[in-house]
């Protein structure tokens, strides 16, 4: 299997010679489960895994390191959980003796993602779903430290901190939420060092959101806290560990200052219409000289492209139908193939006739159209942003129009019918409950 292998200049540096032989994937936000725009997606992510059990087989890592968010949502399909498993089981049949660590995303849920895992410790998998605590409400950290030795030997050799994501009551609460989880992430490592010395290297694997990431400026669909309530200041992560295996963004990039040792794995696969221009691929970690971490990365390409048309702005209903009819059609390209698209009208062209007009042009071709929307451009966006000044204003305005402004102002498009619908369905539901 040819894979297209390229480093992180931040950290890479061929000189160093090796002086430990341990190898680790890290991948993360794989959200099994995802459907999108109504496509379920288990064609995509049986084709991620055909593709990641050729780079275990390639690689022979010592280890496997999923940072959260392996399903996406608390409860899901029976079929997400069987593919899950069943990936677990042919990895671990693939390549002997490879530990598999998992941690739990904000997505996932953490006691039901950790609830087998006495029958897969034998297998070498290892999941930490929650935060145990004491009697007195204090967290318990000893199951966090997982030794990992190279495949076939005896030795610890390097320690992964598996923690889940971190929620309210987890931790205890310092002056601010960074600095309670580096307070947090701190005493692990320092509890590492007393008990293995100061030369294994230590990875740290986290689900969190970190200042200076980057991130799409809509559509998020790592479900960030509006506000940015949830976001880390980078110094939270400067705990001394030897790589710092993130999840929840699923921009892969690496993070923190010149020394960067903090590297998001990003998904396999665009998770919305705002992420698709993303690469995709997992990394894969050594240590070379002084137990630093040399970081490649193995491009991955995923089975359906994320499209718009046209790719940027909006276009009139007449040139958009003209490039919907040089798509490929349906019988030049395997339907397992066919890429999402979305159609972006500009101001005033979505006429009650467009969306018909749209799905004939589309009729034979090889996509999955997943929606139509309007572009308001960024002059006319602003002039409607800007029409609300005063309070008096806000008092006479109906909750719909709001909402309308807010949409537009974080989008630069309207609302569609389903949404409206949605929207007014739960408006009925708020006047309902306060009017009993």
């Amino acid at each position: 299997m040819h894979n297209i292998r390229n480093s992180f200049n931040a950290i890479k540096n061929t000189n160093d010679e090796d002086t430990n032989n341990m190898k680790i994937i890290h991948t993360a936000d794989w959200h099994l489960g995802d459907s999108f725009h109504g496509y379920d997606r288990i064609e995509e992510h049986e084709h991620f895994f055909g593709w990641l059990k050729g780079i275990i087989a390639d690689e022979r890592p010592d280890a496997l390191l999923i940072a959260g968010d392996v399903f996406d949502n608390a409860n899901p399909s029976a079929q997400a959980e069987e593919m899950f498993y069943r990936f677990l089981a042919q990895a671990t049949a693939l390549h002997p003796g490879m530990r598999i660590i998992i941690t739990a995303g904000n997505h996932d849920s953490g006691r039901r993602l950790q609830a087998p895992a006495e029958l897969l410790r034998p297998m070498g998998v290892e999941i930490r779903g929650v935060i145990k605590h004491d009697e007195q409400n204090q967290p318990l950290t000893d199951d966090l430290i997982i030794p990992i030795g190279t495949v076939g030997s005896s030795e610890v050799e390097a320690i992964v901190l598996a923690v889940p994501y971190l929620r309210m009551g987890d931790i205890a609460l310092r002056d601010t939420l960074s600095n309670s989880v580096r307070e947090f992430f701190i005493d692990l490592v320092s509890k590492v060092r007393k008990a293995y010395g100061r030369d294994i290297p230590v990875v740290l694997m986290a689900h969190l959101y970190t200042a200076g990431a980057e991130i799409a400026q809509n559509e998020h669909s790592e479900r960030l806290v509006v506000g940015g309530e949830d976001c880390l200041d980078i110094h939270s992560l400067d705990v001394g560990a030897n790589y710092v295996a993130l999840g929840h963004i699923h921009k892969a990039q690496a993070v923190g200052g010149r020394d960067k040792t903090a590297y998001y794995a990003g998904s396999p696969m665009p998770m919305s219409f705002a992420e698709k221009n993303y690469s995709h691929g997992v990394n894969i970690i050594t240590f070379g000289d002084n137990n630093r971490a040399v970081v490649d990365r193995l491009a991955y390409q995923p089975l359906r492209a994320i499209k718009s048309v046209p790719d940027n702005g909006g276009a009139t209903l007449h040139d958009v139908l003209e490039q919907l009819r040089s798509l490929p059609k349906a019988d030049k390209v395997s339907p397992s193939q066919w890429p999402y698209i979305e159609v972006k009208l500009s101001e005033n062209t979505l006429t009650p006739t467009a969306q018909g007009d749209i799905s004939t042009a589309l009729q034979d071709k090889a996509v999955r159209l997943c929606r139509v929307i309007r572009i308001v451009p960024d002059t006319i966006a602003e002039s409607k942003r800007r029409k609300m000044h005063s309070l008096d204003q806000l008092r006479n305005i109906s909750p719909l129009d709001i909402a309308h402004d807010a949409y537009l102002a974080a989008k630069g498009c309207e609302m569609n019918e389903e949404l409206v619908k949605r929207f007014q369905q739960v408006v009925k539901i708020v006047n309902s409950t306060n009017n009993q």
